[in-house]
């Protein structure tokens, strides 16, 4: 059954790459566009270079449900749609990203690959999906949903899309809570990532965005009572790498 739109603000949501009058997402295709060269090396920066097992062990949850068709919502360069094909053998993988430059390098690595007909990938956003009710079986999204600027519009759009029983796949970073780790991540982002990405791009706003949103972001569970409000069920809650990452399973309930 489809939830009621909810319009709730969220500290996050008021976070922006720039001081400008221009809503959150306009702002973040101009900025993603300008960094997504860069943006790579620099989600490796923020995951201590941990991205990819994350995504490994995330995607190993779903492998019991076996989803034929998935969707990735904020695809980026298109690293989660690449190994949800090569991890979970679907019939497809449709990706899609508010940001046309993140997407074209996105499409080289799908060539390399040599999957350009197993995965498609679209400009689109996420608070405005163009699929069919009950669509997918899975909707991943990885390291994408601090940036939604309609958080519940978008998980209502998730909802209506998957199918009875299908299952919402979230990975976030997080900053830990608690004692010398929080100290220590803070220390890491301030004297190392911030610095490292000066060398990365000119966009420097960029970057601390990137960071801020982090921060603000819900986690926990206080994510898990978001998604549940707006209908979806809980499956599995992971933290990984000492809380830096956090994976959140949900499941669409047949009624």
């Amino acid at each position: 059954m489809e939830k009621e739109k909810r319009t709730n603000k969220y500290t996050f949501q008021e976070v922006k790459p720039y001081n400008e009058k221009d809503g959150k997402t306009e702002q973040l295709v101009r900025m993603f566009d300008t960094i997504a060269a860069q943006y790579d090396k620099f989600n490796d920066l923020m995951s201590w270079g941990f991205a990819k097992l994350w995504r490994k062990r995330a995607l190993s949850s779903l492998k019991r449900f076996h989803p034929m068709q998935i969707l990735d919502v904020a695809a980026g360069t298109a690293d989660m749609c690449i190994k949800a094909f090569r991890y979970l053998n679907p019939e497809k993988v449709t990706g899609i990203d508010i940001s046309p430059k993140m997407l074209e390098i996105g499409k080289e690595k799908i060539i390399h690959a040599g999957l350009s007909e197993k995965i498609e990938l679209q400009v689109m956003d996420c608070s405005q999906l163009s699929f069919d009710n009950n669509s997918f079986d899975a909707v991943t999204i990885a390291f994408g949903v601090r940036n939604f600027e309609k958080l519940e519009e978008s998980l209502h759009q998730i909802y209506r899309v998957l199918k009875p029983e299908g299952h919402l796949l979230i990975l976030e970073l997080n900053e830990p809570q608690k004692g010398w780790l929080m100290k220590g991540y803070r220390l890491y982002i301030k004297l190392f990532v911030h610095q490292t990405a000066k060398y990365l791009s000119s966009d420097q706003n960029a970057y601390r965005y990137l960071t801020s949103s982090m921060q603000a972001f819900p986690k926990g569970k206080e994510m898990i009572e978001i998604l549940q409000n707006n209908g979806f069920k809980l499956v599995k809650y992971k933290k990984f790498t000492f809380g830096v990452c956090s994976m959140y399973l949900m499941e669409k309930p047949t009624n």
